[in-house]
């Protein structure tokens, strides 16, 4: 294993480990700055927002600067964002550390995972993603430690200083970035890949990130109150059965990067769709507690390596050129739908009850498939 190739897992890692801060540290944080509780959703969505343009600015950065200083200038933005939210006394003054914060953690997903997506197996894309969730799971431990002594503040400015160390050896690893963006020695994978599908199926490509992370994110958002609405279970197994979609996502995965390159990735998502999608449907027609908890596990396990396998198979469809490109605009559908859906599910819910979660997944991770079935089948002649 490359250098490189380490510095892009931690650099994973430390994308992740400010996006779950703001949700654990928010019921405290809300009462310091004396605002209701809701007003958390606008400083989540503005950094989203901000994501959103930082992802579709993806091939003008990596044109500027090239994949090496554009992670290394954006670990240093999310790293100044995260110390600001440590010192400032007010709320508002929270919304232009939210854009900052967006923007750099924006650049480095599109960065990173074209990258990756260009130059190494499946299999480390997996990996990747893996390492995201291992950031998210170890920001709010943090936090929670600090908390224990001090406040959430003291957890914000550790994360800071991770994010410091990394950027300044980011910075340092530099030179070793250049000529590695188009391919270059060292790489598993350093051939130029030509266009392989249609260019008019890339809306389907964009719909698919959609899709499954409206999804997703409705899944982490939802399931808890879906297994107390419906189900009738305590907030503890609700809060359990979120949890263990998470812990589905990770395993996934997990599981994926050691069998990707056996059975092939777009078979990885074309079964991985059909998992989320029969388990889902499990949990829309069970009323056995033990089964829907059982089946939103295996959901979260199908869910897993649709994401990577996605991105992984872009510049296999659309060649090497377009990829950062695409990512990109991926990643921004990917936010908008992880942005814009879950909320709106949650609105109609209250008209039509929380039973519709299931069903939103039976019909997305479809749709996922058929997707792909389209983009797989369209080969230029």
């Amino acid at each position: 294993m490359t250098f490189l190739l380490i510095l892009i897992y931690f650099s994973f890692i430390s994308l992740g480990l400010p996006d779950s801060l703001l949700g654990a540290v928010w019921p405290v944080m809300h009462h310091d700055f004396g605002v209701p509780v809701a007003f958390g959703g606008y400083v989540g969505m503005t950094t989203s927002f901000l994501t959103v343009i930082s992802s579709l600015m993806a091939q003008k950065f990596h044109k500027w600067f090239g994949t090496g200083k554009t992670i290394a200038i954006s670990t240093t933005l999310t790293a100044l964002a995260i110390i600001g939210y440590s010192i400032v006394p007010s709320y508002w003054m929270l919304f232009p550390l939210a854009i900052v914060l967006g923007l750099g953690g924006g650049a480095i997903d599109s960065a990173l995972n074209n990258y990756v997506a260009l130059h190494y197996k499946a299999s480390h894309m997996s990996f990747l993603h893996c390492c995201w969730g291992v950031g998210c799971t170890l920001g709010p431990l943090i936090l929670s430690y600090t908390m224990t002594d001090s406040t959430w503040r003291t957890g914000y400015r550790i994360i800071a200083v991770i994010q410091i160390v990394l950027a300044m050896i980011q910075y340092a690893s530099i030179p070793m970035w250049k000529g590695r963006d188009e391919g270059g020695a060292g790489e598993e994978e350093n051939e130029t890949f030509k266009p392989t599908v249609k260019a008019n199926t890339k809306v389907l490509a964009l719909l698919s990130f959609f899709f499954y992370c409206a999804f997703e994110t409705s899944c982490i958002l939802w399931f808890a109150t879906f297994f107390v609405n419906v189900l009738g279970t305590s907030e503890q197994i609700g809060a359990a059965a979120s949890s263990a979609f998470f812990i589905g996502i990770t395993a996934g995965r997990l599981v994926s990067g050691f069998v990707s390159e056996k059975i092939g990735v777009k078979n990885m998502v074309y079964i991985s769709a059909v998992i989320a999608a029969v388990c889902s449907a499990v949990v829309f027609l069970s009323w056995n507690v033990y089964l829907s908890f059982a089946a939103a596990v295996l959901v979260g396990f199908g869910c897993g390596p649709i994401y990577p396998s996605m991105i992984h198979r872009t510049p296999r469809r659309y060649g090497s050129k377009l990829s950062p490109k695409i990512i990109g605009q991926q990643m921004a559908c990917a936010y908008v739908g992880s942005t814009l859906f879950p909320p709106l599910l949650g609105n109609i819910a209250v008209f039509t009850g929380f039973k519709i979660v299931p069903l939103v997944g039976i019909v997305f991770m479809g749709l996922v498939f058929v997707c792909t079935i389209i983009i797989e089948r369209s080969k230029i002649n």
